[in-house]
């Protein structure tokens, strides 16, 4: 009996102790998978806000991350669109979703507002043309 009462406060605490921290501004406020477990797949623009106020446009962005650390964007507006082949990686704390191409050497960085098993909002500051914030649904 004293075993099972150890075990349950150890457990207890825990929770209490990831429930406290969250990651994102927007959540979850837990998950037992790591960032990289969740961001692994193919995403596909849902909307985009551009200074809180939702945007109609034709411009659609998707991506696909995979495990170890390369992907695709496509990108399109009306009825072209691009294919890049991508290198992505999570800042130190997970924050901040860092990606370019692969030919490139310098990397765009956008925060990570929300990131789930199905949902990932992206902000990005674009100076002049506002605060863009994109939001994904995994597919």
């Amino acid at each position: 009996m004293k075993k099972f009462f150890i075990i349950a406060i150890v457990i207890v605490s825990l929770a209490f102790t990831f429930s406290a921290c969250t990651g994102y501004e927007e959540g979850p406020s837990f998950s037992l998978l790591t960032p990289e477990m969740r961001i692994k797949g193919t995403w596909s623009q849902t909307e985009l806000y551009v200074n809180d106020e939702l945007q109609s446009n034709d411009y659609q962005i998707e991506f696909t991350f995979a495990s170890d650390g390369t992907g695709t964007r496509t990108t399109s507006l009306g009825s072209g669109s691009v294919t890049d082949d991508i290198e992505w990686k999570f800042n130190d704390d997970k924050t901040i979703l860092m990606f370019k191409k692969t030919d490139e050497t310098e990397w765009s960085e956008t925060a990570v507002l929300r990131l789930t098993n199905s949902e990932m909002w992206l902000n990005e500051d674009l100076g002049v043309f506002g605060l863009w914030q994109f939001r994904y649904e995994k597919l």
